[in-house]
């Protein structure tokens, strides 16, 4: 809880307000978050009242968009996926051909995923579509999960190990990799070489993936090489997640294989995956500013909602709600499905969720992802307190606009959760470290790995790999928004030195200054005394609702209100949320008695701050309030005074 807010000086002349927080029994210094309108695009503003479109609506084009063309209005308004091409990936057609040939060969294929949400995903789409759509023999595909707690991040030879001893004397003579991959050549190279030493000499891996391509790499033992990143790739957006990239390519090849003959063509399109393709797209924070995943998104909510696969009706059974969202899919099941192998385990409880074939059996599989995620959490909070007392230390004491920390006791399954923690609390590029073997002994030489996250206007994975890799040795992948690596110990500290110079290098080129680096909630509107009756009708909420789905880097909107805190409410939350979350009552410029609630209160240090009679203005989102069946409000952050909201540069 908040116990009080200090200025803080830095530098000379420059001070920083921050808050003083407890987690658990640690004090913490974290700076204070800042109310900060959107920079607004005029053009895009006349542009969609021109079009007929509502004030608030506009608003919130213009906030995240500056084209006013009528290509991107129809991305918005109407995302299709009539227009999406698939066939110019380089490559596609080469993997396409090669999954035929398995299957008039009789393979077996093995999948060989990563074991986050979207290697989870692509492993689920590609056994569907080989088994379900292509006919397949269930018995000829295996499915290979890479164990990142214990074999590290791709399809390394640790990895490679783990498919032939799991596969015993059936060892896939096709591997189709999904969410990993790119770099790996060395490893396709060994599995060719061993395949072709036991008789096998045409067997191949075929590469699909959406990560980072080191410089050098062309994947070139690889059949197939499908990826977006590729310079060579005329694909019109490199940004779709990897599960994208293999329900793309899984599509193409039923194409294909009708156009041949071996398939017939009555054979269903592959469009019911598009609903575990747009859990992949929102859980592994790919850009929802990108048209394509936009489409993707919204038909694949369209279909999960439904309700005619087992996984999606226990999902929204358990949330309770009559429509998923794309905030559901971001912060209810992805963390579940993420806390299967970040807490131990080989992934197969998340893979036998999704293909559930009966409600009963989804109910098992979920109560294990949900009791497994209770258990994440537990050692989650334990990794941020310590996470967040070392990155409040450099913040302060270092000035640094990247955070670096390691954790020698730290869960590395557990590191991606952590950095976004700590990156959301300061605002800076985050990496946490901690050691592969935490009963190793440090040495220089001990291996440690890290997740960073990163703020919207840069790249973590260009900053690390194009420009701190030039200094030091690393290994890893991602994407602009998150990435893995892993360093050598004594590399750490010239790790952190390089990446706080890089940083505060891009951040100079792409005209960043101090306040981009400092914690804000982004505010698209302040209501206004004459707008504020908006607020009592319902109708708001269609033109809200209008530009969904919302995500990264295309947030839901937040709107400021000026107000009189008269006190709190009731305190409520089922079953294991019980009394944490909070309501909040206030009077408006309009002298209307406002409702808002305050999810996990005690993460919101604020709320002690808050007193009788003050004024203030409560950043807030808007939502249908199903309790009281009216427009309902739940509030993001607050600022001491009114009009308090400041304006972007």
């Amino acid at each position: 809880m908040l116990k009080c807010i200090i200025m803080k000086q830095i530098e000379k002349k420059k001070w920083i307000v921050y808050m003083s927080i407890f987690i658990g029994s640690t004090k913490i210094e974290v700076p204070q978050v800042s109310l900060r309108f959107r920079r607004r695009s005029d053009a895009v503003y006349r542009a969609m009242k021109q079009r007929g479109e509502t004030d608030i609506v506009s608003i919130i084009a213009s906030n995240r968009t500056s084209d006013a063309s009528a290509q991107e209005y129809e991305a918005l308004i109407k995302p299709s996926l009539r227009d999406m091409k698939f066939w110019k990936m380089a490559d596609i057609d080469k993997a396409a051909k090669r999954i035929n040939d398995a299957y008039v060969n009789n393979e077996v294929i093995g999948l060989v995923t990563d074991f986050d949400v979207d290697g989870i995903s692509s492993a689920v789409v590609m056994y569907l579509a080989l088994v379900k759509y292509m006919k397949f023999p269930k018995e000829n595909i295996q499915i290979h999960v890479n164990n990142r707690m214990k074999y590290g991040y791709g399809f390394n030879p640790k990895a490679l190990d783990a498919v032939i001893e799991r596969a015993g004397d059936d060892i896939p003579t096709l591997l189709i990799t999904a969410d990993q991959g790119s770099n790996d050549s060395k490893t396709i190279r060994t599995y060719k070489d061993m395949m072709a030493a036991r008789g096998a000499t045409h067997a191949s891996v075929i590469v699909t993936d959406h990560h980072h391509i080191d410089k050098n790499e062309h994947c070139e033992e690889a059949i197939a090489f499908v990826n977006p990143q590729r310079p060579d790739d005329e694909f019109e957006d490199p940004t779709i997640c990897g599960c994208v990239v293999a329900l793309l390519v899984m599509s193409y090849a039923r194409d294909q294989m009708i156009r041949m003959g071996t398939l017939p063509e009555s054979t269903p399109k592959l469009t019911p995956l598009l609903t575990y393709a747009s859990l992949a797209t929102v859980a592994d924070c790919v850009s929802l500013k990108s048209a394509y995943n936009r489409r993707i998104v919204r038909q694949g909510l369209r279909d999960i909602n439904q309700g005619l696969i087992p996984a999606w009706m226990v999902l929204k059974e358990k949330s309770k709600k009559s429509l998923i969202e794309a905030e559901d899919l971001g912060f209810t099941l992805g963390p579940a499905i993420n806390a299967d192998s970040r807490t131990g385990g080989d992934g197969s409880d998340a893979i036998n969720f999704l293909l559930s074939e009966t409600v009963e059996e989804a109910r098992v599989h979920y109560e294990k992802l949900r009791n497994r995620n209770d258990r994440r959490k537990e050692i989650d909070m334990n990794m941020q307190e310590a996470a967040l007392a070392e990155a409040s230390h450099q913040y302060y004491d270092h000035n640094r606009k990247s955070l670096v920390v390691y954790l020698p006791h730290g869960s590395h399954g557990i590191h991606g959760i952590v950095a976004s923690r700590v990156k959301e609390a300061f605002s800076c590029p985050t990496i946490i470290f901690s050691p592969v073997d935490v009963k190793e002994k440090d040495s220089p030489d001990k291996i440690i790995t890290g997740s960073g996250r990163c703020i919207d206007d840069l790249s973590i994975i260009a900053m690390v790999k194009d420009r701190v890799g030039e200094k030091v040795e690393l290994t890893g992948g991602g994407h602009p928004a998150a990435m893995g690596l892993k360093i050598r110990l004594g590399d750490l500290e010239l790790f952190q030195k390089e990446f706080d110079r890089v940083v505060k290098d891009e951040a100079e080129n792409a005209s960043l200054d101090d306040m981009d680096f400092s914690p804000s909630v982004m505010i698209d509107h302040l209501f206004q005394d004459n707008e504020l009756k908006m607020l009592d009708d319902t109708e708001i909420l269609s033109s809200v609702n209008r530009l969904k789905p919302y995500g990264q880097r295309f947030e839901e909107p937040i709107f400021a209100i000026n107000g009189r805190f008269s006190g709190t409410g009731r305190k409520f939350g089922a079953a294991h949320n019980k009394d944490k979350h909070l309501t909040v009552e206030f009077i408006d410029a309009s002298g209307t008695k406002r409702s808002a609630v305050v999810f996990h209160y005690e993460k919101a240090p604020w709320i002690d701050e808050l007193e009788v009679g003050g004024y203030y203005t409560f950043a807030v989102t808007l939502n249908y309030d199903n309790y009281n069946n009216c427009l309902g409000m739940l509030i993001k952050s607050v600022s001491p005074g009114v009009n308090s909201v400041l304006k972007s540069k």
